[in-house]
């Protein structure tokens, strides 16, 4: 039985896609048109040596029926036990959104399992506790990107076809043993303001407001997850958080980078209320822009629930999958920063 992924040269899907081959079946990977599309599917080929066994799809999620040729289809009925949807957080810009059209594609196939990558993001503005099981309890969702993902995951809810496993990853960041990432997101953008402030004595620190919580995992840790939870027997129908159990406040995560770029320590002493006063700021916004920080990062980078993972925990006991402390791999994704993206 083979496999069918969207989003495979994605972050994710490009570590998501080593593990599946271990288990000895062959990957079918979506590739739109263009050029720049064939020349990243290439490159991550070349990367994981899989020789034949790793076989483009030409489609386009944007596209009826995913622009697949119904003659592929016809011929992988019944055929493709797993399908991954890892190209998800496109229903944000696409017209319609994809992920209704993937599973609707799962349904045609005959697939065994539907596995859809969220987002912890749609949980929004709850406060408190969001469980596994929660979805659409009225918490607030002031972003589009968040409405966009909620959307997504009731199309896989609504269809019947192909039973589903939902998979929601907090912020993922670098390998936690080489620091690989292939694109600047997250708490990366700040690394540039840090090296500035390296200038600064480190006896004085930075005086801030309250930054809130966070939530980082590295992508070798949801890669791995994600292949284990896939892959153990049973029915559809699950939620599972792939996030560090660990308390992590944005100031502690950003203070463990200021120790690896030789910069002073925030000191978190001003109310939350100060932050959204100091972005209205003359010019804040422009300045934030020069040292390549979007306006929006510092909002997308607190988190301000706690999530259970209990379902998680349970479905990867008895293995050695498991979140790593930041501390002890934040030096590895400094120095793949600065070797790779200064």
């Amino acid at each position: 039985m083979a496999y069918l992924v969207t989003g495979a040269t994605g972050f994710i899907g490009r570590f998501l896609i080593p593990e599946l081959l271990t288990r000895g079946e062959d990957v079918h990977v979506l590739v739109r048109p263009g050029e720049d599309s064939i020349l990243r599917f290439n490159r991550c080929l070349r990367a994981w040596d899989a020789g034949d066994r790793v076989r483009p799809v030409r489609g386009d999620l944007s596209a009826p029926g995913i622009g697949i040729e119904p003659s592929w289809i016809a011929a992988h009925r019944g055929s493709i036990e797993h399908v991954f949807h890892l190209a998800g957080g496109l229903d944000s810009v696409l017209p319609g959104g994809g992920t209704r059209r993937v599973a609707e594609l799962a349904g045609e196939l005959e697939a065994g399992l539907l596995h859809h990558v969220s987002t912890v993001r749609v949980a929004g503005g709850w406060e408190g506790l969001f469980t596994e099981d929660m979805f659409d309890v009225g918490q607030p969702l002031p972003a589009p990107y968040q409405r966009a993902m909620l959307a997504a995951e009731q199309a896989v809810r609504d269809q019947d076809r192909v039973p589903w496993r939902i998979y929601r990853p907090s912020i993922v960041i670098g390998h936690s043993r080489t620091g690989e990432i292939d694109r600047i997101d997250g708490p990366y953008y700040f690394f540039r303001l840090l090296r500035m402030a390296a200038q600064l004595p480190r006896i004085l620190p930075v005086v801030s407001p309250k930054l809130g919580d966070t939530n980082m995992v590295p992508v070798d840790f949801v890669a791995r997850a994600l292949d284990h939870i896939a892959h153990r027997p049973g029915g559809g129908g699950s939620t599972y958080h792939l996030v560090d159990p660990r308390k992590q406040s944005v100031a502690d995560v950003f203070n463990l980078f200021a120790d690896e770029a030789g910069a002073p320590h925030l000191m978190e002493v001003m109310p939350k209320q100060a932050l959204d006063m100091t972005l209205r700021v003359p010019g804040m916004g422009w300045m934030l822009r020069q040292v390549g920080v979007p306006m929006d990062v510092i909002a997308h980078s607190e988190i301000g629930c706690r999530f259970d993972s209990r379902r998680t925990a349970d479905a990867l006991a008895g293995t050695d999958i498991r979140v790593p402390p930041l501390a002890g791999y934040g030096s590895v994704i400094w120095k793949y920063w600065i070797e790779n993206w200064v």
